[in-house]
């Protein structure tokens, strides 16, 4: 299909019949998964009443894909991306039905829940390097800036609807239908991506991987290249200091705020409602400005803007705040991705991203566990507020030492 004559424009990746199908299955997936997110973090919640306990089941849901992350991006660079997707999205939809038939049945050891998160975890290690990579497939390399920053956004406003779906499915259908909800929205998903059609990459690499050697091989280019490098380790620094927020907005909810499913829902909502609103600006204007810029303000009011939840002695004003720290987390984690996709060769790709991502979900976790625990020690105030004086400090010190320069290499 012909590029539209207006390259600046937000939709530009759109004009894409591929990246069109992409975008409408990933939204409704995406969805989903917040859907179930917030639903097995309630669940945990209700069955253990524990921060740390919250905590353990965001890291368990999640360190599985960092040990999996690079066979994932080895069998990315190997494997037609868009039959691994189905494959995988297929099988998420099944741990889906069975989080709903533990419910259903009665299941309340929350372990069994964190078991059945390992397993979702390991799917997901195997699919996230390979869903990034298929991005790159789907438009040229100068409508790429637009397409993850529409990527991104798409993640971004499931996570602005799914947590608000999932909190009116909780309030009046309980835990098992936000389960079921989930594994349904797979659906729609599968038949987009089986309608994708792009031409067959060349295999990188031949028989099984070894995710020694790729791992390595990941590391020696990211470590020669600084823009690469650079990237990679401000989003772990986000991952662990910022992000868990998504996971740990439920204490919030009852222990702050002692509000019900439906404002939870809300609150889990308002970082994506923040992201969204930001969207346009950044898919805009993000090929114009620097992206050292970009991120240079967009990463201290992340860390400025979690402080500021942390500290909000009303509901609603933590709403604000979690939507001022979606905005910032649009705008750098889209930048930051950009960088990879940009500076990466082909060859390289899927293992490089995941190397990029296994960073990113490394940190998310290690930093749920670490503020849920202190949340239980200390109050989840001086926890959140913490990581987020701490997230705006190393910001600061990082793009005032100029180390934020090598960014914008091309």
């Amino acid at each position: 299909m012909t590029e539209s004559r207006h390259p600046r424009r937000a939709g530009r990746a759109l004009s894409y019949r591929n990246y069109r199908l992409f975008l409408s299955g990933a939204i409704v997936s995406n969805s989903g998964v917040w859907v179930q997110m917030i639903a097995l973090a309630f669940v945990i919640k209700e069955l253990t009443d524990s921060g740390t306990w919250v905590g353990l089941g965001a890291m368990m849901q999640t360190l599985p894909a960092v040990g999996l992350g690079m066979v994932g991006g080895a069998l990315a660079d190997r494997f037609p991306r868009r039959v691994m997707l189905m494959f995988t999205n297929s099988a998420q939809s099944l741990i889906a039905l069975g989080f709903a038939a533990m419910w259903a049945s009665g299941v309340d050891r929350p372990l069994a829940y964190i078991a059945l998160g390992v397993v979702n975890g390991c799917v997901n290690g195997i699919q996230l390097p390979a869903w990034q990579a298929f991005v790159s497939e789907l438009v040229p390399r100068r409508a790429l800036l637009n397409a993850v920053t529409l990527n991104s956004a798409q993640f971004n406003a499931s996570r602005a609807v799914g947590p608000a779906i999932g909190g009116v499915v909780l309030a009046f259908g309980g835990p098992g239908w936000s389960f079921l909800v989930n594994s349904l929205s797979y659906v729609p998903a599968v038949l987009v991506i089986a309608l994708i059609r792009v031409p067959r990459l060349a295999p990188t690499g031949e028989g099984r991987p070894n995710i020694f050697k790729d791992g390595a091989a990941a590391v020696r280019y990211a470590r020669t290249h600084a823009g690469i490098r650079r990237a990679i380790l401000i989003i772990g620094v986000v991952a662990f200091f910022g992000q868990p927020i998504i996971h740990l907005v439920v204490i919030f909810a009852d222990d702050v705020f002692h509000v019900g499913e439906f404002k939870y829902g809300i609150l889990a909502a308002a970082s994506g409602i923040g992201a969204v609103l930001n969207t346009p600006f950044v898919a805009i204007k993000g090929g114009q400005i620097p992206r050292s810029r970009l991120v240079g303000l967009s990463w201290p009011v992340y860390g400025l803007a979690l402080l500021g939840f942390a500290l909000s002695p009303y509901y609603w004003l933590a709403v604000a705040a979690l939507a001022v720290l979606g905005a910032a987390h649009i705008a750098t984690s889209s930048s930051l991705n950009t960088v990879v996709q940009l500076q990466v060769e082909e060859a390289l790709r899927g293992k490089v991203l995941a190397l990029y991502l296994m960073t990113m979900l490394a940190g998310l976790p290690l930093g749920a566990q670490l503020q849920g625990a202190l949340a239980d020690l200390i109050g989840p105030r001086y926890a959140v507020g913490t990581a987020g004086v701490l997230l705006a400090a190393t910001a600061l010190w990082w793009v005032i030492s100029g180390r934020t320069k090598v960014l914008d290499l091309n």
